[in-house]
């Protein structure tokens, strides 16, 4: 009987450590990984998939900073920029702020601003 008793008791015991196991694996969801702007092409796919991601992080941001600003925003998109070594991104943001960007490209971020707010 005590032979039994062991079986069984070891068998919820490995049921039990794969059910934690299982159960921490499917909560914790998996970082999206997040490429700096510049990591991305310019391929219709490219420009899509960066997007998607952008739009992810985004969300993402918003979902864990309840009540967040647009000026919150900024400040952790910038910080992103930092911690991934996105100097390209960093280089364009200075120039814009600096008033030393390419007018074209600065015409173009306006009007597609102005297009997702309407």
């Amino acid at each position: 009987m005590s032979k039994i008793k062991t079986t069984t008791i070891t068998l919820l015991v490995i049921l039990g450590i794969l059910c934690i196991v299982f159960f921490i694996n499917k909560t914790s969801e998996k970082p999206h990984i997040q490429k700096c702007p510049d990591e991305y092409g310019t391929t219709t796919a490219e420009t899509t998939q960066y997007q998607i991601d952008f739009d992810k992080w985004t969300n993402n941001f918003y979902d864990s900073h309840h009540g967040a600003t647009l000026s919150d925003w900024s400040k952790a998109r910038y910080q992103f920029w930092i911690e991934n070594g996105c100097t390209e991104a960093i280089q364009r943001y200075n120039e814009a702020k600096d008033g030393k960007a390419d007018p074209v490209i600065m015409n173009e971020i306006k009007d597609n601003i102005q297009e997702s707010i309407k």
